[in-house]
């Protein structure tokens, strides 16, 4: 869908506005008006794109993701991962762990709010078909235990991976921290 320049101009300001209240303030703190009220866009416009603020951090998270998960695909929908050869795969799980430490401080922001649950949800759900393609290209999880099971595993290793990272992202390389999934996961 194409926006126009000024539609686009309103969604970055509510992104910005939004973002800067969760990194400054308890998400339970702030509400629609106040986004508005920071974002500067009238409640029109802004109700014409989001219904709550919940919303809003699940626009966050998918402009996020996007940068993530699509890499240089045109669409992440029509992307099947398990036609990636294994390299690209595991290059792929590097770069998500450096595109994540570029956007450290909001992800932190959101993840140690109220508004984590809406992030690890959205993120649980945009891993597990790349998660998925390395099970089937015996990247990991070449074990007898059950595919639903390792999946829910892998990915809950990735969040916590991630989550640590983050909190001592300086004090590792991306390849590093891919390097310890894969050696939890063989």
């Amino acid at each position: 869908m194409r926006y126009r320049k000024d539609e686009l101009s309103a969604l970055d300001k509510i992104y910005v506005a939004t973002a800067l209240l969760i990194k400054n303030k308890n998400y339970n703190d702030f509400n629609c008006s106040t986004i508005i009220a920071s974002s500067g866009v009238s409640r029109s416009t802004f109700y014409s794109y989001f219904k709550n603020k919940d919303q809003v951090v699940m626009y966050i998270c998918d402009d996020i993701f996007n940068k993530i998960f699509t890499q240089s695909l045109t669409k992440e929908k029509n992307h099947d991962f398990n036609k990636d050869k294994a390299d690209n795969l595991k290059a792929m799980l590097v770069k998500s762990f450096q595109c994540f430490l570029d956007e450290r401080e909001i992800v932190l922001a959101i993840l140690n709010s109220n508004a984590s649950s809406i992030f690890m949800s959205r993120l649980r759900k945009r891993l597990k078909p790349f998660i998925l393609a390395m099970v089937n290209k015996k990247i990991i999880g070449n074990n007898p235990i059950p595919e639903e099971i390792k999946i829910h595993q892998y990915i809950n290793g990735y969040t916590a991976l991630l989550q640590y990272y983050l909190r001592h992202g300086y004090e590792l390389s991306p390849e590093k921290i891919t390097e310890y999934y894969f050696q939890f996961y063989k």
